[in-house]
């Protein structure tokens, strides 16, 4: 009884942990699209010889939306600390290695926030930044699958490959959207850089990049209806199916409204939540820190 209720509390952590690693991209996102991206002008400072914001300020509300988004790098962090500290009662080398990547992720993606403040938000920290968020994401749902003790499923090699390249694209996908936004507006500050790309091309691109992926998405939700092997999957693949459909209209809604700042934070939560969806059909079938089941 006492295993069950660690587990229980284990999950929990878990839980909170990749909730608040994937609620700080939005955070962030929100941060870029206020144009607020240099409220705090410099780090770890937000002013020159002081921790917090400061009246003498020129950024205005400004400063305070960057400063909350540093504050809230914290309880990410506390977070990350949480669910590295519970991993290390199970003597498990495997998921000891795997929930510290959070905590020492969030340390790195601190000291990468401090280059973009002090690099003028160059678009590639930018980028880096996001794309980190991701990868840090992806390890937070190995862990949370773990501690809600479900075994991988066993899944035959053609879908195995199937799905793998599902991920592959799907991340691609998030790449092409980075370097779409860092070529268009909201760059977070008047003075931010951009990435010297035409953004229509870009645009183009990257939503070409899209329907292969919901080509593909459509593939797998065809096969969890129709081979009972996947029917397992069937729940995760139709939530990252109306995800992707409810994320396709925002993208061509957001670009035909001329990019309203609301409407592109709403296509971050979407990528945030289309990348949940597909880590956990990755982790179900593919690769898990679990056992198979028999």
């Amino acid at each position: 009884m006492k295993n069950q209720d660690f587990s229980k509390r284990a999950k929990f952590v878990a839980l909170i942990n990749l909730i608040t690693q994937s609620g700080i991209i939005v955070t962030g996102a929100i941060v870029r699209l206020t144009g607020s991206g240099l409220g705090c002008p410099t780090w770890p400072n937000c002013a020159p010889g002081s921790l917090v914001p400061v009246a003498s300020q020129v950024e205005g509300f400004h400063k305070f939306i960057e400063f909350g988004n540093r504050l809230l790098t914290f309880v990410v962090l506390i977070a990350a600390l949480a669910t590295f500290i519970v991993s290390i009662y199970t003597k498990n080398k495997k998921i000891i290695i795997f929930s510290s990547l959070p905590t020492l992720g969030t340390i790195l993606q601190a000291i990468l926030g401090g280059i973009t403040v002090l690099t003028g938000l160059n678009p590639i920290t930018v980028m880096l930044h996001f794309l980190l968020s991701i990868i840090l994401i992806s390890i937070s749902v190995l862990i949370y699958f773990f501690w809600s003790k479900q075994a991988k499923y066993p899944v035959g090699q053609i879908f195995k490959n199937y799905i793998s390249f599902l991920t592959i694209i799907g991340f691609l996908v998030i790449i092409l959207g980075t370097i779409t936004t860092g070529s268009g507006p909201h760059s977070g500050d008047e003075i931010a850089s951009r990435f010297d790309i035409d953004t229509r091309l870009m645009a183009w691109i990257h939503a070409d990049t899209v329907l292969l992926f919901l080509g593909l998405v459509i593939g797998l939700f065809l096969a969890t209806w129709t081979n009972n092997k996947l029917y397992f999957l069937k729940n995760n693949v139709t939530f990252l199916l109306a995800i992707c459909i409810l994320q396709g209209l925002i993208g061509y809604s957001q670009w035909f409204l001329k990019l309203p700042w609301l409407l592109v934070a709403f296509h971050v939560l979407g990528a945030v939540l289309t990348w949940n969806a597909l880590m956990f059909i990755f982790v179900k079938s593919v690769y898990s820190l679990q056992k198979s089941s028999k």
